[in-house]
Parts: C-alpha cells; sequence; structure tokens
C-alpha cells in the first residue's frame, strides 16, 4: 500500500512539476509580449488582457508550488525518497577532427567554399562557389593562339576551372560576396 501511495504521489509531482514549467514559458513569452508592446508605444490599457493573464499564471504558479511542496514533504513521511531517478547520463567525447574555421574577413577568403558571415544579411553561411570568365583565361586563350596554332586549342581555357575566377555568393540571400580573381 505504501509503495501504490509512493507511485502515485511521484508521478503526481512529475505532473505538476510538467505544469509549472508550462506555465513558467508561458509567463515568460507574455512577459517578451507585453515588453514589445511597451517598446512599441502602446499605452497600458492596449496590453490589459496580457497583464491580466500574466497575474493569473502567477497565482496558478504559487498554488503548483505549494501543492509540490505538500506532497514532497508527504513523500519524505512515507520515506520515499528511493523513487527519485538516480540514472546517470553520459556525455559523448567531442569529435577528433577539428571544428571548420569560420573566415570572417571576407578578403581572406580561398578558392572554394568556405565558412563565413555574410556581410550583408549577417547569417553564418557557407559559401556558394561558381566559376567564371576572367582575365587568366583569356590570357592563356591568347597565349595558346601565339604559339599552338591549333585548332580549338585556344577554348580548352574556357573549360578549365582552375583558369577562371572564383565567385562567393550567399547562399540565403544570394548576395555577392566576393570575387577570388586568378590574377
Amino acid at each position: 500500500m505504501p509503495d501504490e501511495q509512493l507511485t502515485n504521489i511521484f508521478e503526481e509531482l512529475n505532473r505538476l512539476s510538467f505544469r509549472r514549467q508550462q506555465l513558467i514559458d508561458k509567463r515568460n513569452i507574455l512577459a517578451m509580449l507585453i515588453q514589445f508592446k511597451r517598446n512599441n508605444g502602446q499605452n497600458e490599457q492596449q496590453y490589459s488582457r496580457e497583464t491580466k493573464e500574466l497575474k493569473e499564471i502567477e497565482e496558478q504558479l504559487k498554488v503548483l508550488t505549494e501543492k509540490k511542496l505538500e506532497l514532497g514533504n508527504l513523500q519524505e513521511s512515507l520515506g520515499g525518497n528511493h523513487l527519485i531517478d538516480t540514472t546517470v547520463s553520459s556525455i559523448d567525447s567531442p569529435p577528433s577532427f577539428p571544428a571548420p574555421q569560420v573566415i570572417l574577413d571576407v578578403d581572406q577568403l580561398p578558392r572554394h567554399s568556405a565558412q563565413t558571415q555574410c556581410p550583408f544579411c549577417r547569417q553564418y553561411i557557407t559559401t556558394d562557389v561558381t566559376t567564371k570568365s576572367g582575365s587568366a583565361t583569356y590570357i592563356a586563350c591568347l597565349i595558346s593562339i601565339l604559339f599552338c596554332c591549333i585548332a580549338g586549342c585556344c577554348a580548352i581555357p574556357f573549360c578549365m576551372d582552375r583558369c577562371k575566377d572564383v565567385v562567393h555568393k550567399c547562399p540565403k540571400c544570394r548576395s555577392h560576396i566576393k570575387t577570388c580573381k586568378k590574377l
């Protein structure tokens, strides 16, 4: 009989804790909403409903706290402290490889995709990289025309990404971040 009573008390304590956490979260959200409305210049009459609800939540929290204390005392008097969950959780060790480096100076972006902060939307992103023909491509084409004179070999630099400029773009706002020129 006492074990069944202890189990019921333990379950009720868990329900009370869960309900208290819900009310605390709701109270925090309402407080943020009221602060937001104050910052936007609304007078107190426009958010009186939220203020009233906030007071009701405070009263409910007081009642739940009292019930929780009563049940905790009853549990102790019945010798039910052994029902408290005492499992030990383990934390995995961090990965053996280093975290990727975030490049904050966009002038130091490499010729491949890299993690950085977009200067336009201020989000931390991994850049989208595309290539486009630049001065190095045209110079290589001109050199192949002058020295090789083989039909079509002057188009080879336009097919090789190593000769082209690299363009970094933000995947979120699609803005141009930097062009890494080959020359």
